[in-house]
């Protein structure tokens, strides 16, 4: 079921599937891959912003959904949200794709607030609460850097874990 959904989502975005390597934690990783890694454990959980303008190009763009990033100088910004947002940040990589110039990658990211969250259902007081959200981001590169990405991320699940919802 779940290789069913990844392939049906590659192929909504125009990858040829065909061709479509997975590559887990323990296989060979390609640089692409290697770059992508690098961004979610070193960049986002590890808070190395220093390593952004090196990963990313300088007209780069990441779209959210509700909003977009666009530029390195704005990558920076949202870093240092995420910094503030949450006082603690780990990224788990389920999954791993890679076709031509595209990386496609299923992530749990499980955090503990540090602020307020935003999110298309509004702004919420997260702190010292503990917070994770699955998501599927794709990434387009382009000479060696990312040149844009984009995000699907489960808000609600991010909510319910946080408390903030309550199923009935």
């Amino acid at each position: 079921m779940l290789n069913t959904r990844l392939v049906l989502t590659l192929m909504l975005v125009g990858l040829p599937v065909g061709s479509v390597a997975q590559s887990g934690s323990a296989g060979v990783q390609s640089p692409q891959q290697k770059l992508v890694l690098s961004y979610f454990h070193d960049v986002l959980d590890g808070r190395k912003i220093e390593l952004i303008d090196n990963m990313f190009q300088s007209d780069c763009a990441l779209h959210f959904g509700s909003n977009d990033v666009k530029g390195i100088a704005e990558v920076h910004d949202m870093v240092e949200r995420i910094k503030t947002t949450y006082s603690s940040l780990a990224t788990e990589v389920h999954d791993i794709f890679e076709s031509g110039d595209r990386v496609v990658v299923r992530i749990t990211h499980r955090a503990t607030g540090g602020g307020m969250l935003r999110s298309r259902m509004g702004t919420y007081d997260i702190k010292g609460k503990p917070i994770s959200w699955d998501a599927i981001v794709i990434f387009q590169l382009k000479n060696g850097k990312i040149a844009e990405e984009w995000v699907s991320r489960d808000e609600l699940g991010a909510l319910l874990t946080a408390g903030i919802l309550k199923p009935n």
